[in-house]
């Protein structure tokens, strides 16, 4: 088989649902080493996706199978000392560390630039976030139902007629959104990698 363009760069995905995490499987599509670090015991909440009301029942977890693909998944508990020291480890032989969680819950568990920076002073930091890293609203979780379909007022705009409820977004519409972010993400990646290589 060809190796792929990103052949040997290692990245930590330590990011939940789907814009961060989808970045992290593109570039595992290319090649890319991924490892999934996700919370023991439930793991990453987008797992438990298709148990939610609204949602096609199946026996196969298709989205999670979608999001997942190509990568290594390791449990840590990154909120106590043992697990962050086994992430800084892992962050000081890696290329690139993808997160979206809200600054706030970033340094709670060691995971913000300033932790990982000093492990490896070359790591790409990828962040995603909802509503920005500053401001007022930086710590709120940002999902599309919120952040997008909420408060643009398409919820409000699709709905059949004033009586109805507000919609729900379909999915393909959520799915969008997601992978043009993802992609401008893997994009800055990629840019990052061309310029730290340009610069030795």
């Amino acid at each position: 088989m060809e190796k792929g363009i990103f052949e040997g760069l290692k990245v930590l995905d330590c990011a939940s649902f789907i814009a961060a995490p989808a970045a992290a499987t593109v570039l595992s599509d290319f090649g890319a080493d991924v490892i999934k670090i996700e919370p023991p015991g439930t793991g990453d909440p987008y797992r438990n996706l298709p148990n939610l009301p609204g949602y096609p029942r199946s026996e196969h977890n298709f989205a999670w199978m979608l999001e997942a693909r190509n990568k290594r998944s390791l449990a840590l508990d990154l909120s106590k000392p043992e697990g962050q020291a086994v992430l800084h480890r892992l962050a000081a032989d890696a290329d690139v560390f993808i997160t979206n969680y809200p600054p706030a819950v970033r340094a709670r568990l060691g995971i913000t630039h300033a932790h990982l920076a000093p492990h490896n002073e070359r790591l790409i930091y990828a962040s995603f976030t909802g509503y920005g890293e500053k401001g007022e609203e930086a710590n709120k979780p940002g999902f599309d139902s919120n952040a997008y379909w909420a408060r643009s007022g398409l919820m409000d705009l699709v709905r059949a007629d004033v009586d109805t409820t507000p919609a729900r977004s379909i999915a393909g519409i959520r799915r969008s959104g997601w992978d043009c972010e993802a992609i401008r993400i893997c994009r800055t990646c990629a840019s990052s990698l061309r310029s730290r290589c340009t610069s030795r």
